[in-house]
C-alpha cells in the first residue's frame, strides 16, 4: 500500500493498533490519581529569598512570580506550561507536586530506565539557564522602581548575585491503594473541586528526598544515591554510556542525615557534564559547604579522577547498607515494555510522529548534528502529523530549510530506513533517506553540522543518536554501496 501523505500514514498506523488495545485502554476511566509505580521527584529552591525580601522589598514579589512562572513552564509541566514551550522531547510528562513557600515540587511517573537519564540531563539544562531568565523577567517588569537601588544598580545584576536556584531529584516507589509492603503512599485528598487534582506523596523514600535536597548547592542540580544508582546500573549495558555516566556522575560529600540510613552517612551525587572545570562553577567560598567536602578533600583538580568519588562506589555502598537487594527489585520493575505496548499507548493517547532525514552528500558522506548531550544526530522534524496535506518531500524539505536552513532533496515516496521510539516514549518517528543538494561551503560555516564517511561514524567511540549506526549501514545497502 503505497502512502503519499504523514497524515495518511498516522492514519493507518494508528488504525493497525487500535484493535490490540480497545479493551485494556479505551474503556478505562482515567483514575483520581497516578497509577501505583515509580515516581522521580525534583525539587527547585529559591536560595538566598529571606534576605532579598528584606533588601529589596520592592522587588520580591516580582521575583517570586518569575521564579514559579519560568520554572513550571520551561520544565514543561502539564497545565502550566505556556503555549510556545516547544520542549519536544518532555513536554506534558512532568505533573506539579505542590509549591511551598519558595520551592517548586515537580514529579513524573518512570515507566522504563532510560527515562532517568534523561530527565536528568534535560532538567539540568533548564537549570542552567533558568536563573539568568528570571533576571531578565524581573528586570523587564521593574524598570519603574530600578532608580530605589543603592548605588543605581541593575535588577538583573541584584537578582544573579542574590538569588540562586538550589535543585535535587529522588527516586520512590509509590502505592495508590493499601499494600503491608508499601513504604510510599499517594495521597488523594477529596474535599472541594479546587484540590480535585491534587496529590500528596507521603512515605520513607519521600522523606529521605527531602533530606537530600536540604543538602542541594546553589545552581547545581543534586541527586540521591538511589537515583544515581539506577542511572549508572542502566548504563552498565552500554559501553558508551557507560563512559558518559561514569563522567558526569560524582559523589561530592557524604553526609550523615537525620532519620536516613539509621545515622550512616549518605553519598551525596551531583550530575556536572564538566567536572575537570569545577574552577570555573564554585564560588570562592563554596568549598566549605559541607555539600563540597569530597571536593575540598582531594582538590578541585584531582576531584574528577579520585576513583574514591566515583559513581560506581554507590553499588558497594548500597550492599554495605543492606539497601542493594531493594534497589535491584526496584531496577527489575522497570523493564522495558514491548514496542506493541508502546506503540499501541502511543497512537491511543494521539501521542506525536518524529521523521529524520539521514542526509548524504555527492561523495557519499553523511551529514550530521552535533547535539550537545546525545552527540551526532541526524536532525529532527517534530510534531508532523500536524502538519496537513504535504507529502513526505514538502514535509521534509521545506522542513530541514526551516528549522537548519539545510538544502535537501526528498523522494516523493522515500524509503523508509528505520523506525524508532524516542527515549521518554512520546513520540514515533521515522527514518528516510535524504540527499544534499546545497552548497558544501555553507556547511563550513555551521559550527554544529559537518559530513562524515561511513567508516569515521562506524569508528566512532564518542556519544551518538541510538542506533546511527546501523541506519547508515543499512542506508548504504539502499544506495548500492558495496559493504564488505
Amino acid at each position: 500500500m503505497e502512502v503519499d501523505r504523514p497524515a495518511d500514514f498516522m492514519r493507518m498506523f494508528g488504525e493497525s493498533f487500535a484493535d490490540l488495545s480497545k479493551n485494556t485502554i479505551k474503556n478505562v476511566p482515567a483514575p483520581a490519581a497516578p497509577e501505583s509505580g515509580v515516581f522521580l521527584f525534583f525539587s527547585f529552591d529559591l536560595a538566598g529569598s529571606t534576605a532579598f525580601k528584606a533588601e529589596h522589598p520592592s522587588l520580591w514579589a516580582n521575583v517570586f512570580t518569575s521564579f514559579y512562572s519560568q520554572v513550571l513552564d520551561d520544565l514543561g509541566v502539564e497545565d502550566y506550561k505556556t503555549p510556545n514551550n516547544d520542549d519536544d522531547d518532555l513536554i506534558c510528562v512532568r505533573k506539579l507536586w505542590k509549591l511551598i513557600g519558595d520551592e517548586v515540587l515537580i514529579y513524573v511517573q518512570i515507566t522504563d530506565r532510560d527515562q532517568l537519564y534523561t530527565q536528568i540531563v534535560n532538567a539540568n539544562k533548564i537549570l542552567n539557564s533558568l536563573m539568568e531568565k528570571i533576571a531578565q523577567k524581573v528586570e523587564e517588569e521593574s524598570r519603574p522602581v530600578r532608580c530605589s537601588l543603592r548605588h543605581c544598580q541593575a535588577v538583573r545584576e541584584v537578582v544573579l548575585s542574590t538569588l540562586g536556584i538550589k535543585a535535587a531529584a529522588w527516586l520512590a516507589e509509590c502505592y495508590n491503594h493499601a499494600d503491608p509492603n508499601a513504604t510510599n503512599i499517594i495521597y488523594h485528598p477529596m474535599t472541594t473541586s479546587y484540590n480535585e487534582k491534587r496529590i500528596d506523596f507521603l512515605g520513607r523514600e519521600i522523606d529521605e528526598g527531602f533530606r537530600i535536597a536540604g543538602y542541594a548547592v546553589k545552581n547545581k542540580l543534586i541527586l540521591s544515591p538511589l537515583l544515581a544508582w539506577m542511572i549508572w546500573k542502566t548504563a552498565q549495558t552500554d559501553k558508551d554510556k557507560e563512559k558518559i555516566v561514569a563522567s558526569n556522575f560524582k559523589i561530592i560529600s557524604f553526609i550523615a542525615m537525620k532519620g536516613v540510613w539509621r545515622g550512616r552517612k549518605v553519598p551525596l551525587v551531583m550530575f556536572h557534564q564538566a567536572f575537570g572545570e569545577l574552577e570555573e562553577i564554585l564560588e570562592y567560598d563554596e568549598l566549605e559547604a559541607e555539600s563540597f567536602s569530597n571536593i575540598k578533600e582531594s582538590g578541585i583538580k584531582q576531584f574528577a579522577t579520585d576513583n574514591r568519588f566515583a559513581i560506581q562506589q554507590i553499588d558497594t555502598i548500597l550492599k554495605n547498607v543492606h539497601k542493594w537487594e531493594d534497589a535491584k527489585k526496584l531496577y527489575d520493575k522497570l523493564k522495558d515494555r514491548t514496542d506493541v505496548e508502546l506503540f499501541s499507548s502511543i497512537i491511543e493517547r494521539k501521542r506525536e510522529f518524529h521523521v529524520a532525514c539521514l542526509i548524504f552528500d555527492r561523495k557519499d558522506r553523511i551529514l550530521l548534528r552535533t547535539d550537545p548531550e546525545q552527540g551526532w544526530e541526524t536532525g529532527c522534524l517534530k510534531r508532523i502529523s500536524d502538519t496537513g496535506s504535504k507529502s513526505w518531500k514538502e514535509l521534509c524539505e521545506e522542513g530541514y530549510k526551516e528549522k537548519y536552513e539545510l538544502e535537501i532533496c526528498v523522494a516523493v515516496r522515500p524509503i523508509p530506513i528505520a523506525t524508532y521510539l524516542s527515549q521518554n516514549g512520546n513520540a514515533l518517528g521515522l527514518v528516510i533517506m535524504a540527499d544534499y543538494i546545497g552548497d558544501p561551503a555553507a556547511i563550513d560555516k555551521k559550527k554544529d553540522w559537518d559530513f562524515y564517511t561511513a567508516d569515521t561514524i562506524e569508528n566512532n567511540t564518542g556519544p551518538m543518536a541510538q542506533s546511527l549506526k546501523e541506519n547508515v549501514h543499512r542506508a548504504q545497502i539502499l544506495r548500492g554501496a558495496d559493504i564488505p
